[in-house]
């Protein structure tokens, strides 16, 4: 322990001189002897040798948590005033969430698990959602600011989940099985930003124009609202560590670094002319995570259409048949499955689908659920390979098998709805339900 403490003090050392920064916004950042942004999809540690927040100024740097073994993951308030950090007071202890004042004082205690609770960030309703790991996941959770009340738990399949940010319109962007997820603060509505099972993507952000930026490999690419596909970010030849923080149109704080041999370094970047000033030149650690100090418009506060008297969730397909991609063979049932607790498929029912392609069910909440699309022969003609779940009373309308976030219902009612309003009960769980 001696020499890792001896590390994360040689490394805040280095990063404490002032740096040149000509109209560069306050910030805070990482600064990290050593740093592996992927390994939390493995259950390790992204800062092995320790970390701390620093806070840039025109002044100069500090740490933001002095008397803390380590602090990650800076999230600033709306108002610019306060910031959220994952921080260790011990070496031997777990990351937990805290809250502090950005001119200084006392930290706040958010967090009391008996596993570490990463990645904080800001929700608009006076909420902070974070990441817990776990002994062999981890999974996203929700505290007040207050305090006072248990965490509230938003995910419901086992697997690694990672909080990226807050978007616009009040859904937390996150990270999971190498892709970008949304889901709204009371846990419904999760799906993947564009259903193309496309390369593995991470350390995501959204631009102030709606465009979400996140890495591919060690290049930068975007999905834009009215795209359906990735594009490319124009950017300098170096590898990037996640989006970076947006300043303004086209001007970033982005780490970069030339190699995998080097730190990665903050530059100031802009986008359009290409011009980029290196923020932490010479320093002999990375410096990663960076988040603009200052006063920002909060995103939308989601109002939860939740009810509390009811347990269960409703699904209602549309039309079965349209797909993203070419779907060979016809579609008569559907199946619908939950896990039991090794994480085998244990059939919850099936039932006919229309010819229009609806179909209507009730399912359990809080669990892992997925569906198979049968033929009339008994083949399966198209089955759902990752898991998702729905929330206690949260009703849910799917496009299509497989259609992708971005389309649109035609504008008619489904047969099913015609036939019946009562959902097909799918609720009981062979050998999990009395």
């Amino acid at each position: 322990m001696r020499n890792l403490a001896g590390t994360v003090g040689l490394a805040l050392a280095v990063f404490g001189a002032t740096a040149d920064r000509p109209g560069t916004p306050d910030y805070a950042y990482v600064a990290a002897p050593q740093y592996d942004g992927a390994a939390w999809r493995s259950g390790h540690e992204r800062f092995p040798k320790g970390a701390a927040v620093m806070v840039a100024t025109a002044q100069g740097e500090r740490k933001l948590a002095a008397d803390f073994y380590a602090s990650i993951d800076p999230a600033v308030s709306y108002d610019g005033s306060k910031i959220l950090f994952a921080g260790k007071r011990t070496a031997a202890g777990t990351w937990q969430i805290w809250e502090t004042a950005v001119s200084g004082g006392a930290p706040r205690q958010l967090t009391t698990a008996d596993t570490d609770c990463i990645r904080p960030l800001y929700l608009p309703d006076g909420r902070v959602v974070y990441t817990r790991v776990l002994a062999h996941g981890s999974e996203i959770q929700v505290v007040p600011l207050a305090g006072g009340a248990e965490p509230e738990t938003l995910t419901f399949v086992p697997g690694w989940y990672l909080t990226d940010d807050v978007l616009h319109d009040g859904r937390i962007l996150f990270e999971t099985n190498g892709d970008l997820y949304t889901i709204y603060p009371d846990g419904t509505g999760v799906e993947t930003i564009r259903c193309d099972h496309g390369p593995q993507r991470s350390g995501a952000r959204q631009a102030a124009s709606g465009d979400v930026i996140f890495n591919v490999g060690k290049r930068l690419a975007r999905f834009t609202p009215a795209l359906a596909e990735q594009t490319a970010v124009a950017q300098p030849n170096l590898e990037a560590a996640g989006a970076g923080a947006e300043v303004a149109t086209d001007r970033w704080l982005i780490p970069l670094r030339s190699g995998a041999a080097r730190p990665f370094h903050i530059y100031d970047w802009n986008r359009s002319s290409g011009q980029r000033i290196e923020l932490n030149a010479g320093a002999a650690g990375n410096a990663v995570e960076p988040v603009v100090v200052a006063e920002r418009v909060p995103p939308r506060d989601f109002p939860s259409a939740r009810v509390p008297a009811r347990t269960t969730g409703n699904l209602l397909c549309l039309n079965a048949h349209e797909s993203k991609t070419p779907m060979t063979g016809d579609v008569a049932t559907v199946r619908v499955f939950t896990a039991d607790a090794a994480g085998a498929s244990v059939l919850l029912g099936q039932t006919v689908v229309e010819a229009d392609g609806s179909f209507y069910v009730q399912v359990p909440a809080d669990r892992p659920l997925r569906m198979e699309l049968v033929g009339r022969s008994g083949a399966v003609t198209r089955a759902e390979k990752n898991w998702f779940w729905m929330r206690p009373s949260e009703q849910r309308i799917c496009v299509g098998c497989h259609a992708g976030p971005e389309r649109s219902p035609e504008n008619r009612v489904p047969e099913i709805l015609n036939r019946t309003t009562v959902p097909v009960n799918m609720t009981a769980i062979p050998g999990l339900t009395k």
